[in-house]
């Protein structure tokens, strides 16, 4: 058991270096890496509580209906819905800009539930800020759409071959 701990201690600080590799366009996956490096700091104190979990459906019900797990519950949860929003539902007026992420993100989610995590499990870690890439330029800084082609511009599919 002591193996996997470490494995997901291992795998939520990897996540947490890669949120400072991602470039500011994305966004999107600034808040999927959050959403890992929370759900990897979440598995390694189920592990070390002898709580094995094996979806997302199972987490989620255990950190909801166990008192222990209701103070990082109320931060993980909203972070897994923004995370699934953003994953799975191509609305990017619905994303965090990149100047609302440490606010929205971090300070509002990932660093309560590192904190709790910590102090339940008793890890020994020193989770410094995360230090996010440059601001976006003016020209990245809005997510822009992509305009479909009109279909008088898309050429007509071959005919068969008679």
């Amino acid at each position: 058991m002591a193996t996997q701990v470490r494995d997901h201690i291992n795998q939520w600080l990897h996540n947490r270096k890669f949120l400072e590799c991602i470039a500011p366009d994305y966004t999107d996956w600034i808040v999927t890496a959050a959403f890992y490096a929370a759900l990897h700091a979440v598995d390694a104190l189920l592990l070390e509580d002898k709580v094995s979990v094996t979806s997302h459906d199972m987490r989620n019900r255990i950190l909801s209906q166990t008192n222990r797990y209701k103070k990082i519950n109320s931060a993980y949860y909203p972070l897994y819905d923004l995370s699934r929003t953003i994953r799975y539902i191509a609305d990017q007026t619905r994303w965090i800009p990149f100047d609302k992420i440490e606010s929205d993100v971090f300070r509002r989610f990932l660093y309560p539930i590192e904190k709790s995590v910590l102090t339940l499990a008793d890890f020994k870690l020193a989770l410094p800020k995360v230090q996010l890439r440059h601001s976006p330029t003016a020209a990245t800084a809005t997510p822009q759409t992509v305009a479909a082609a009109p279909s008088s511009a898309i050429p007509p599919p071959p005919s068969p071959a008679p």
